[in-house]
């Protein structure tokens, strides 16, 4: 006489070899991620103001930051609420690594349209990027433009 759950054996065993594969790869992979603290960028100077005479063309602001982690390789993403008046560049464009110590950027606004055009108050994002990650590391640096 057979016992009804040998019937059913080897679709239990198949089952049970699956739900442990997906918890081995639950305790492996995306328990210890989700507890990773996304390294945060503290600035020296926020929100940072550029002012410049619009017959300059351009103006720029110098600010220090570093990161609560060592990061790898960072860049930079620029943001302009008018960007066809105002574009805003980095200098420089990247670095190496982003940790502890101080990293020092200017920050660049320049007209997009004539020196009459140009007049007046805008704003500014810059974003510190974690290229090898493909994410935007927080706190994002706002700039204040005044031409004038």
């Amino acid at each position: 006489m057979r016992l009804p759950i040998t019937r059913y054996l080897p679709h239990i065993l198949v089952g049970l070899a699956v739900a442990s594969a997906l918890g081995v790869a639950y305790t492996t992979v995306i328990l210890p991620s989700s507890n990773l603290t996304t390294p945060k960028v503290t600035w020296t100077t926020s929100p940072l103001t550029i002012s410049f005479a619009t017959t300059d063309g351009s103006g720029s602001a110098t600010d220090t930051f570093n990161c609560s982690s060592s990061t790898g390789p960072i860049s930079f993403r620029t943001v302009s609420n008018s960007p066809g008046i105002i574009g805003l560049t980095v200098v420089p464009a990247s670095f190496t690594n982003c940790g502890a110590s101080l990293l020092q950027v200017t920050v660049v606004a320049t007209c997009q349209v004539s020196a009459s055009q140009c007049k007046g108050s805008f704003n500014g994002l810059v974003q510190v990027r974690q290229p090898v990650n493909y994410r935007n590391l927080p706190a994002n640096l706002p700039v204040n433009i005044n031409a004038g």
